[in-house]
C-alpha cells in the first residue's frame, strides 16, 4: 500500500467511466482531497489544474 511506504499524496484514475481521485496521507491513512470526473484541481504537492480527458487514453 502507498500509505505503508509513506507516500504523502496518492492519485487514482478510473477509466470507465473516467474519474479521478486524489488522497493526502494524514496520520497514517489517506483522506480524499479530490473526487472529480471533469477536472483535477489540487494544491499539493503543487498547484495543478487539468481536464481529466487530457490525461486519459
Amino acid at each position: 500500500m502507498p500509505a505503508d511506504a509513506g507516500l504523502p499524496h496518492h492519485p487514482r484514475i478510473e477509466q470507465d467511466p473516467l474519474h479521478v481521485y486524489a488522497y493526502d496521507l494524514v496520520d497514517g491513512r489517506y483522506e480524499p482531497v479530490v473526487d472529480a470526473a471533469e477536472e483535477l484541481i489540487v494544491e499539493k504537492p503543487f498547484d495543478i489544474r487539468l481536464r481529466a480527458r487530457d490525461f486519459a487514453p
